[in-house]
């Protein structure tokens, strides 16, 4: 018979909530550091995908081959037709392990060939942070992808190894700069090639010395030099990417913005403090 109303007992429920957070408290990864690597190669198996893994430092890196993944036509290298399937097969693989493992991984490298296209390379590179703050809503879907780093780069046909590939782990401030580099030319694109304005072609970045160094890959369409208002708003727009980006990352371990636009060899160097008028 059920106890009457007002008379349940408090003390055994409150012990078995106790129990429940000691257990959860307690209880041990799925996939701890020690075992990570195998545990990933193997769920990487069971997806029949022929791949290597690496942990170094606090980056986890993995290469897939997989057949018809890429392309090489013409001496253009792009997306092969299993792309798509090969990377539904890996990414949840990963995800799933970096969910439920103790080890501190900050980053993740997935090195993407295909045994058809000997020399081809796509390389996604991803802070796990940027996953967290997805799945709380804390950034969108289109933010994510553009915090994701793809490069896809032809390399030779000499294979590539995760050890040389990925010698060491990588750090928060050159993820930055690769990223920034990459959205500086995103955003240089849509406001100036696609206008008719200017040719934008590959930005660089990197970060040394507290200083983040970008060069604006910016020239002229028709004979003659960039007008200054250009030249003016290619510089606007970078800095505008750089502190928002800096600021969504809440970054403040630097001290200076560098912009270098090689076609005119103007500079413009910012300390961090000015960057906030920019957002």
């Amino acid at each position: 018979m059920a106890p009457a109303r007002g008379t349940r007992p408090l003390v055994p429920l409150a012990c078995a909530i106790a129990a429940l957070v000691a257990a959860g408290c307690s209880a041990r990864p799925t996939y701890p550091k020690e075992r990570l690597v195998g545990s990933l190669e193997a769920l990487l198996v069971e997806e029949h995908l022929t791949s290597t893994v690496r942990l170094v430092d606090e980056t986890l890196a993995v290469h897939v081959d997989y057949p018809r993944a890429l392309v090489q036509e013409g001496g253009q290298v792009g997306f092969g037709p299993a792309f798509d399937e090969a990377t539904r097969k890996a990414l949840p693989a990963i995800h799933r392990v970096l969910l439920s493992t103790d080890a501190d991984i900050r980053f993740y490298v997935i090195l993407l060939s295909d045994p058809e296209t000997p020399g081809v390379y796509l390389t996604m590179v991803r802070y796990f942070d940027d996953i967290r703050q997805l799945d709380v809503h804390k950034i969108d879907t289109p933010e994510f992808f553009a915090r994701t780093i793809w490069e896809l780069n032809y390399v030779g046909e000499a294979p590539v190894t995760l050890e040389q590939y990925v010698p060491r782990g990588i750090q928060l401030p050159e993820f930055l700069s690769w990223q920034l580099a990459r959205r500086i030319q995103q955003r240089l694109t849509e406001e100036l090639q696609a206008s008719g304005l200017a040719s934008v072609g590959r930005c660089g970045g990197n970060f040394l010395d507290g200083e983040f160094a970008f060069t604006l890959d910016v020239t002229p369409t028709a004979a003659g030099p960039l007008d200054e208002a250009t030249i003016q708003q290619v510089f606007h727009a970078s800095t505008g990417v750089v502190a928002e980006v800096l600021s969504g990352y809440q970054f403040h371990a630097f001290e200076t913005v560098r912009l270098t636009h090689p076609a005119t060899g103007r500079n413009l160097v910012l300390p961090k403090t000015h960057l906030d008028v920019f957002r």
